[in-house]
């Protein structure tokens, strides 16, 4: 079968000064694009990899592609998520992942805090889009403050976690104007911090959860912020299975699931959590397009400390993702 590999590449863009200097943090490296295809190729397929912008539609429908393995994060906007699924949606191209609606949700965590609050816990938490908005009374500090519509820990830093109103609105602000967007005020959980991996359609399972803690400081300040991340070998342990009580583990799992239902993810997704003082685990985000980077990706981590290597973590995403469409997966 010939598939297309849907990406943006890293090292095609660069920020204007006036731009956050993490703009592109979500991009894949051509190393990650080169893995990923190779490994596709494995499977018995022909692999292009296609740039994600405004050539795509073309390139995609030219090529008489059958397949997309769709890992691009968008180039701007709050449905950036979201074009590459509706392209595909709209050439009848079969693809993987979530489609354009749900990744236009996940990435607004207000919207998906929402949704999944149905059934899962959330911090208690506040959206504010325009400077005239911002209202933090009754929220106990400290807080958490975060762009509503960014991932891979844009905007998130150790400055993040604030303790009184002053400096939380400044931060606010400044935010608004960096990202050019809402900013969502979230009650901090003082509790340990979790990732899990759900994959699967009409019976989504849990393939295992990954607890991220510390190494420096303590846990009911940590905060794990975009500096952490770029740095995760100096300053985070992962504990793939994590080292929870068998009835934590149990609720993560349950609310794992019940998130990736509510949000209708599909094939595969990465949900985070966090505990709050009694232990119970906090929905943070979902996050239908996590990172596939062979030496740094989250899910990646975790899927191998159960047991899964990157091949056959990469075979699992792709024949969900033809088992759900009726294709043959070879």
């Amino acid at each position: 079968m010939k598939l297309a590999l849907a990406c943006n590449c890293g090292g095609r863009y660069s920020a204007k000064p006036s731009d956050p200097e993490d703009l592109y943090e979500e991009f894949d490296s051509p190393e990650t694009l080169e893995q990923i295809a190779n490994e596709l190729s494995a499977f018995g397929h022909t692999v292009d990899i296609l740039e994600a912008d405004r050539t795509f539609p073309s390139a995609l429908e030219n090529g008489k592609y059958e397949f997309v393995f769709n890992i691009s994060e968008g180039l701007k906007g709050p449905c950036r998520e979201s074009l590459v699924p509706a392209v595909c949606e709209m050439l009848d191209i079969p693809f993987s992942g979530s489609d354009a609606l749900t990744m236009g949700i996940t990435l607004d965590k207000d919207l998906a805090r929402r949704i999944v609050s149905e059934k899962v816990p959330i911090a208690h938490g506040r959206v504010f889009a325009s400077e005239k908005e911002i209202n933090l009374s009754g929220l106990n500090f400290p807080v958490l403050v975060k762009p509503n519509a960014e991932g891979s820990s844009k905007g998130i830093r150790l400055k993040s976690k604030i303790n009184d109103p002053n400096t939380a609105v400044s931060e606010i602000i400044d935010l608004m104007k960096s990202y050019n967007g809402p900013v969502l005020v979230e009650e901090f959980l003082p509790g340990s911090e979790c990732t899990v991996a759900v994959l699967g359609n009409e019976h989504p399972d849990v393939l295992g959860i990954m607890e991220i803690a510390p190494r420096n400081g303590p846990l009911n300040q940590f905060v794990y912020s975009l500096e952490i991340k770029r740095d995760y070998l100096n300053h985070v342990d992962y504990f793939a299975p994590p080292r929870f009580s068998a009835s934590i583990i149990r609720q993560i799992k349950s609310s794992a699931i019940d998130a990736y239902k509510l949000l209708k993810c599909r094939d595969f997704a990465r949900i985070d959590f966090r505990l709050d003082a009694n232990d119970i685990p906090n929905f943070l985000e979902a996050n239908p397009l996590p990172g596939l980077s062979p030496v740094k990706g989250d899910i990646v981590i975790l899927s191998r400390g159960h047991g899964v290597e990157y091949q056959e973590l990469l075979r699992l995403i792709l024949s969900n993702a033809f088992k759900r469409q009726n294709l043959k997966f070879p």
